[in-house]
């Protein structure tokens, strides 16, 4: 790389550098920063916005539909609860479905801060409940393939639901989890006067470019 190629790359990094220095962000937080700016795709400063909005808007969509299925098909359908009873906590249907749901819905949670910040516990938290998860999914199909307590349909349409709603409420933490780590990165931009923008990074790339020309 030429002299005049460094001074110009370090007069364009030069006001970053000091942002950093004098509001003194962590090593760490920068690293999340540049994580959830590449992972998420954010193009520039203003997308964070409308990103935002998006992944909210969705997850409430999610969480509407979910609420509406356990409402007409498990809590309102013709369905004795008092029939396959769930050897786990000796529940019925309708408890294992909420279950379902909020165990589903706090791994999901859990796994995905734990892969955004590195932490070690939530991985070992969601991954119990998964477990959990997947036994109370399995559980009538079991009743009603091995056992005479479930007709074979009720025990395939009980997983069913069950399966549904813990894949709903999978993608509902996603799309939450998503737009929880964008509101924060919008706050840190913020906090420490930094601009995303299309430019910004043509002018990161362009330095690597002329040294490999």
């Amino acid at each position: 790389m030429s002299g005049d190629t460094m001074e110009s790359s370090l007069g364009e990094f030069g006001h970053e550098a000091e942002v950093f220095e004098a509001n003194g962000p962590s090593e760490h937080r920068r690293e999340l920063a540049d994580r959830l700016i590449r992972r998420l795709n954010v193009k520039d400063h203003n997308s964070i916005f409308e990103m935002i909005s998006a992944k909210a808007y969705y997850s409430g969509i999610l969480l509407a539909i979910l609420i509406f299925f356990y409402w007409i098909f498990v809590s309102s359908a013709n369905d004795d609860s008092e029939i396959g009873v769930s050897i786990l906590m000796k529940i019925g249907f309708a408890d294992v479905a909420i279950a379902v749901m909020l165990l589903g819905l706090t791994s999901a949670f859990f796994r995905d801060y734990s892969r955004e910040l590195g932490q070690l516990l939530p991985s070992l938290i969601s991954g119990a409940m998964i477990i959990v998860c997947g036994f109370y999914f399995i559980e009538p199909l079991v009743y009603g393939f091995v056992s005479d307590e479930l007709a074979i349909e009720t025990a395939i349409w009980r997983s069913a639901r069950l399966g549904f709603l813990w894949g709903g409420v999978t993608y509902c933490a996603h799309f939450l989890v998503d737009a929880s780590l964008l509101l924060w990165l919008k706050q840190f931009c913020v906090n420490h006067d930094i601009d995303i923008s299309p430019a910004a990074e043509e002018r990161t790339r362009d330095p690597a470019s002329e040294s490999i020309a």
